[in-house]
């Protein structure tokens, strides 16, 4: 089985070249397919996609790669910034409606509103959208990531992923149980639902997670 603390550092050749950051699987298969990579300097770092296929070994807070940092510097990035349209956002396909524009983004609104007032056809009000650069069938798991019940109540928060070492499935994933003081929980792959962006949502209820819980501890 292979285990990979996210947030563990990544190595090649020796030296740490990074730290991975999310898993990426299919959506339906639960094979994962990359990994997201944190590369760089603290001011210059970047996200990458990293193809599964590099990695040589893994340790607790460790991840081996095949490839050398020159090569990890030259894989696409994981986010991709573009600029969107105010009437784009407003499209229901889309994930970025109006309703969720940051004030952050209000000088991308304001200044092209105002070049608009002037007479100033080219400018047209918007926000900078930031996407993660995935096929529809892909999803990700991060660290942190909530794990809910099937009846609506937060489990824990993703620490770890278990992947099959024969065919790099999703085997399960460790998460942390509690507040004060926390425990590590296995989940199994076969009991998780769906991965959404911002949870992994079960099959079980919170009642059936703590029942087999107990049962582990007895």
């Amino acid at each position: 089985m292979i285990e990979i603390n996210i947030g563990a550092a990544v190595e090649s050749r020796g030296r740490e070249v990074g730290r991975v950051e999310r898993v990426v699987l299919d959506r339906d298969s639960y094979e994962a397919t990359h990994l997201v990579i944190r590369h760089g300097g603290p001011f210059t770092g970047r996200q990458v996609l990293v193809p599964l296929g590099w990695v040589v070994g893994t340790e607790r807070d460790r991840v081996k790669i095949s490839r050398t940092a020159e090569e990890l510097a030259s894989q696409p990035g994981f986010e991709v910034k573009h600029y969107a349209r105010l009437d784009e956002l407003n499209r229901e396909e889309l994930e970025h409606p109006r309703s969720k524009v940051k004030p952050a983004d209000w000088v991308n609104y304001f200044v092209p509103l105002v070049a608009n007032a002037f007479g100033d056809p080219y400018h047209t009000p918007g926000v900078k959208v930031t996407d993660p650069n995935l096929e529809l069938s892909e999803s990700t798991i991060r660290r942190g990531q909530a794990v809910e019940s099937n009846d609506g109540h937060k489990l824990g928060e993703v620490r770890e992923v278990l992947l099959s070492e024969s065919d790099r499935g999703l085997c399960g994933v460790i998460i942390e149980r509690g507040f004060v003081r926390t425990h590590p929980m296995r989940i199994p792959a076969d009991w998780i639902t769906r991965i959404e962006q911002q949870r992994i949502v079960l099959n079980r209820t919170k009642a059936q997670v703590e029942s087999w819980e107990r049962e582990q501890r007895e």
